[in-house]
């Protein structure tokens, strides 16, 4: 009788141990991270977009702002995280939007049973270094873009992310807001909100709503009027989309 029972509880024992270690190892693996993006593979747990608007040269100073906001938010990024730079630049085939680095931050508590932490830590730091520096001094030396679709970049690139619904989104925007295109232009007036609005995909528009948005503005002295018109239309088409005004960052100055 004795042996029955140390039985039944051994196989007890047994069970729950084992559907202990099988509720670890699920636990574990929902916590593995992507080889690729560095992100937990049941996606990011939030997102950063920084977008830097290259149609006009950037400054030596603006291009080493540029570098440590980048670097500051890759330092600040909680795990999980994804950080995208995508910059607005003209090319051969146009104006375009390029990704810079596109990684999640996958902290330093990397998993050691699937995971070389200290390998993947130093892939993240690194990959925000050298494609950054390279790209920031070439952006300097680019002459003026034909075309600043401002609008429909900032909307690619929100859709690009593929944030979660109820994941924070913060957008940072690194440009002189002089949207130029055809039928809506800082340049001779006709930038509008609506305008603006139009060039929005509305898929995103639910993101950019609860987005936390900061614009790292770029003065424009030359068209100092030209730009103070195109804010405001800006910030209009952010209180009609959020209900709130941007953080506006002038570090360079104020040229609006």
């Amino acid at each position: 009788m004795l042996r029955s029972v140390l039985g039944v509880l051994l196989i007890a024992c047994t069970a729950a141990l084992a559907g202990g270690g099988f509720y670890a190892a699920a636990s574990i693996k929902a916590d593995m991270i992507d080889q690729v993006t560095l992100c937990p593979r049941n996606g990011a747990t939030s997102a950063t977009l920084i977008l830097i608007d290259r149609t006009d040269p950037l400054t030596p100073i603006e291009q080493i702002f540029a570098r440590d906001l980048i670097a500051a938010q890759r330092d600040a990024a909680a795990r999980g995280e994804r950080l995208a730079v995508k910059v607005l630049r003209e090319n051969g085939s146009g104006v375009t939007l390029e990704t810079l680095v596109d990684l999640c931050n996958p902290g330093a508590e990397a998993n050691p049973f699937f995971e070389n932490p200290k390998r993947i830590v130093a892939r993240y730091d690194n990959a925000f270094l050298q494609p950054v520096e390279e790209a920031l001094a070439a952006l300097g030396r680019e002459g003026n873009a034909t075309a600043s679709p401002i609008a429909e970049a900032l909307a690619l690139g929100v859709h690009g992310l593929d944030a979660k619904p109820d994941g924070p989104l913060k957008i940072i925007l690194v440009s002189d807001m002089m949207e130029h295109g055809p039928g809506a232009s800082a340049y001779n007036g006709t930038l509008t909100p609506d305008a603006l609005g139009e060039r929005l995909l509305a898929e995103v528009r639910p993101a950019l709503s609860a987005a936390r948005m900061t614009v790292v503005l770029i003065p424009r002295p030359r068209l100092a009027k030209q730009q103070a018109s195109a804010m405001r239309a800006w910030r209009r088409l952010f209180l009609e989309l959020s209900g709130r005004d941007p953080v506006l960052m002038q570090p360079f100055g104020s040229g609006a």
